[in-house]
């Protein structure tokens, strides 16, 4: 898909677009003014980088080891232990589990410091940044006792060496009295006593550091109580429905669209009737009590009569040689505007002085009255059964001299097969000794087997499509039928056109539906079918005197159907939400300014 077509499918389904964006949007800012308020507190704590024990002693350990990220990260891990949430719900006397709390609490290093930031939230500002700061206060008083642990050790340790160099001198002293004083025991007693005097000195400065010790965390910013509420935020959840709601929007328009199996392109009418689009007729507003209108005589100055010489130059462009003389306008399906494009292309080719014969094959629901002033008494059935000739059954359409209709006639009971015999061909051939052109007018070819009987005796066959209810399946179905009795495709004609939104042109979508393949309903409305499945069609059967004829009218596309559900429910969802979100916001204005308390009851 080209730049054009996304903006062609986003223009189509815009309406799917603005409902959900719509709907999210004020489901976003509903659901925030329906929320409780949710405050922050804020504690900062500074994190040292020394073990005080270990300096004493003389050894440079550092407390975040040779990797200064890791380390602080192992404090932001300790920070979250079970044992200070237990004790700060039991100095703050809250009533909550310490998962739930912890649940509540977000600790993290700020940037490439040795800060750390505990955050807290509750519905309560000064509960928030009490819970902060106990929490702060907790790990400093555990670091502070962790390291004093740390000191205590080392004091320990030294106090043993201590003990040990006391009990040297005083083996020293008892050697000299025994012996005497000489320069080696001296020397000996010189070093005894300085080591002694040394470990006394580092034994007195752990004593003092132990008591002085403040632990690895230091509170440099408790949490201070402020009104400002984070949580909720009508106006960014509002802007972040609407986003959510543009993407989920545009997503349900394009699934949509692939969904959707429906011609929505000339280039896709071309491929899928392997022909040119002749035409592009757009759709016309008909006049009260108006169904059918013969354009070129009636609206000439309208752009759809415009079109309409736009295909009769086109088929005439493609006529070049001069092989086609007999056409065949027909459709895959009905409601399509075979008919209207028949009559009108029949009314344009006269205008231009050709000499033109329109033939109605169309025995289940003839049309071509309603165009011209003519009636249907005598025509083509009565012409094929002997009952009239030729020359009896074509009339004058009036105003157009050089056009001759043959209307259907009286309705046979196997159009089939009058359709599709020796007589049909013959007619057809008598038809083009005096004309330039024969219009053929056929039912739509998946409806009944008409169109395909009478398309073996045509030139070409000439294709009307609607644009954006036409579907694939159809098309390749029909192209299909014609493939099978040696018919050409000569090109398409692209009917119902709706004008695109400021009046640029015409686009593919837009326009009613029609009740699918059922063409002919009345009809066959007491015929029962032959028992197949929806899934694969229907097989009618035509009463007839001669014969019981069957014809098949194919099921709607498993996509499409799909496709029509699934708008059919989301269209449902999106309306109860958007009653349900009204009703809501009512009832919050209303409690606001009343001040039932309706919304703090339903929230507990």
């Amino acid at each position: 898909m080209e730049l054009r077509d996304y903006l062609n499918v986003i223009r189509a389904r815009k309406w799917v677009i603005i409902q959900a964006v719509v709907i999210v949007t004020i489901t976003a800012i509903v659901v925030s003014l329906l929320q409780p308020a949710v405050f922050e507190g804020q504690a900062k704590v500074l994190i040292s980088d020394r073990d005080t024990g270990a300096a004493i002693l003389g050894t440079a350990i550092s407390d975040l080891t040779s990797q200064p990220e890791r380390g602080l990260q192992t404090q932001v891990q300790l920070m979250q232990l079970r044992p200070l949430a237990e004790n700060t719900i039991r100095k703050l006397g809250l009533k909550e589990k310490p998962e739930d709390l912890l649940k509540n609490i977000t600790v993290s290093a700020v940037g490439q410091t040795n800060i750390v930031t505990i955050t807290t939230r509750a519905g309560d500002s000064r509960m928030a940044s009490m819970i902060a700061n106990t929490m702060a206060d907790e790990f400093v008083a555990w670091s502070r006792e962790y390291k004093r642990e740390s000191i205590k050790a080392a004091a320990d340790e030294v106090d043993a060496r201590l003990e040990q160099s006391k009990q040297e001198l005083l083996e020293l002293g008892r050697r000299i009295s025994a012996q005497g004083k000489s320069d080696e025991l001296s020397a000996e007693l010189a070093i005894a006593t300085g080591s002694y005097t040394t470990l006394a000195g580092q034994l007195e400065e752990l004593r003092i550091q132990e008591q002085l010790e403040v632990g690895s965390g230091r509170v440099v910013s408790p949490a201070v109580v402020t009104d400002e509420k984070v949580e909720p935020s009508p106006k960014r959840n509002g802007a972040l429905g609407l986003a959510v709601g543009l993407i989920f929007g545009l997503g349900m328009a394009f699934f949509y669209e692939y969904l959707d199996n429906t011609i929505k392109s000339s280039e896709e009418a071309e491929k899928v009737y392997g022909a040119p689009v002749l035409g592009l007729i757009p759709a016309e507003k008909y006049d009260k009590d108006e169904k059918r209108r013969l354009t070129l005589i009636t609206h000439s100055g309208t752009p759809a009569a415009e079109a309409y010489r736009v295909l009769r130059n086109s088929l005439d462009f493609i006529n070049f040689e001069h092989n086609i003389k007999t056409l065949l306008v027909t459709s895959a399906a009905p409601a399509e505007g075979k008919s209207t494009v028949a009559a009108n292309l029949a009314a344009g080719l006269a205008q231009a002085g050709k000499k033109v014969v329109l033939l109605s094959c169309d025995f289940r629901r003839p049309t071509t009255q309603q165009f011209f002033q003519v009636n249907t008494m005598i025509g083509l059935s009565d012409v094929l059964t002997g009952a009239n000739s030729l020359k009896s059954a074509l009339q004058r359409s009036g105003e157009l001299a050089n056009l001759l209709v043959l209307t259907s006639g009286k309705l046979p009971p196997n159009p089939s097969e009058l359709l599709g015999s020796d007589k049909m061909h013959a007619l057809i051939k008598e038809l083009e000794e005096w004309a330039d052109w024969v219009i053929v007018d056929s039912p739509p070819l998946l409806a009944v087997a008409d169109g395909a009987a009478v398309a073996r005796w045509v030139d070409g066959v000439l294709i009307v499509t609607k644009g954006g209810m036409s579907t694939r399946d159809a098309g390749k179905k029909a192209t299909e039928m014609l493939g099978q009795v040696g018919a050409r495709i000569i090109g398409t004609v692209v009917w119902g056109l709706e004008s695109t939104p400021g009046g640029g042109g015409y686009g593919y979508y837009g326009g009613k539906g029609y009740k699918g393949y059922y063409y002919y309903a009345d009809y066959y409305s007491n015929v029962p079918a032959d028992g197949r499945s929806a899934k694969h069609g229907k097989v009618a059967a035509i009463p007839s005197a001669q014969t019981q004829q069957h014809i098949y009218i194919p099921p709607t596309s498993p996509g499409r159907k799909f496709a029509e559900a699934v708008g059919k429910v989301l269209t449902g969802v999106l309306a109860a939400l958007v009653v349900i979100v009204i009703v809501l916001l009512v009832v919050y204005f209303l409690d606001q300014a009343m001040g039932w308390g309706i919304i703090t009851s339903a929230l507990g």
